[in-house]
């Protein structure tokens, strides 16, 4: 990943919750020299991140093959195209061009299989309530018959990563002039998409967080 030093993020209160608010990773491996990507819900546990698929996706047999391997998996936080029109000093120069706002996180580590049924019977369950209440839901488990989501989990594997390393590009405008940045801050937070209201709130977290 292209990352210049003023969009480099490295804080782990500032990444895990865009992590955790955007839990679809995009899991990349390398099988004989092709990239492969597999989009999987993940779950953080301290050090770790956790996920699960079918055996019957090609992942279950390359896994099973080769053991533990390196991987990376990817997070894609909120964005926002910016119009140069928001910019105050397009008035100066006219020199301005759109671009776009992101917030990514690349984590690294090596990978293991968890074909153990009562880890990933843990797991699903820690993965829905993470996430059922969120829905206003109460819905567990358990609430399914037990013969059912034995039947689910016996055609399922775990995936747990060791995390290595976990670095965040945020793209917050910090490359423009004070007054841009806020002008663009105020159209985020006045603006009618959700992801650019979410976009305002993750630069003025970041801002908060160095200011501290």
């Amino acid at each position: 990943m292209y990352l210049p030093q003023h969009f480099k993020e490295e804080r782990l209160e500032i990444l895990l919750p865009i992590v955790q608010a955007y839990p679809l990773g995009l899991l990349v491996t390398v099988e004989q020299e092709v990239p492969q990507a597999n989009h999987l819900p993940f779950f953080y546990e301290e050090g770790v991140l956790q996920a699960h698929i079918p055996k019957v996706n090609p992942l279950y047999a390359f896994l099973k093959s080769v053991g533990h391997v390196d991987v990376l998996v990817v997070f894609q936080g909120p964005q926002s195209y910016i119009s140069p029109s928001w910019y105050p000093t397009k008035k100066e120069s006219g020199k301005v061009v759109p671009t776009w706002n992101y917030s990514v996180v690349h984590v690294r580590g090596k990978i293991s299989l968890k074909e153990d049924k009562t880890w990933i019977r843990q797991h699903v369950e820690n993965v829905t309530n993470w996430h059922e209440p969120k829905r206003g839901s109460e819905w567990q488990v358990n609430d399914a018959p037990q013969d059912y989501t034995d039947s689910m989990i016996s055609v399922l594997c775990g995936l747990e990563i060791l995390i290595e390393s976990m670095v965040g590009k945020l793209k917050l405008s910090q490359n423009r002039q004070e007054v841009d940045r806020l002008a663009v801050l105020d159209q985020l937070e006045n603006s009618e998409n959700e992801d650019d209201v979410l976009m305002a709130q993750l630069a003025k977290l970041a801002k908060e967080k160095i200011n501290k």
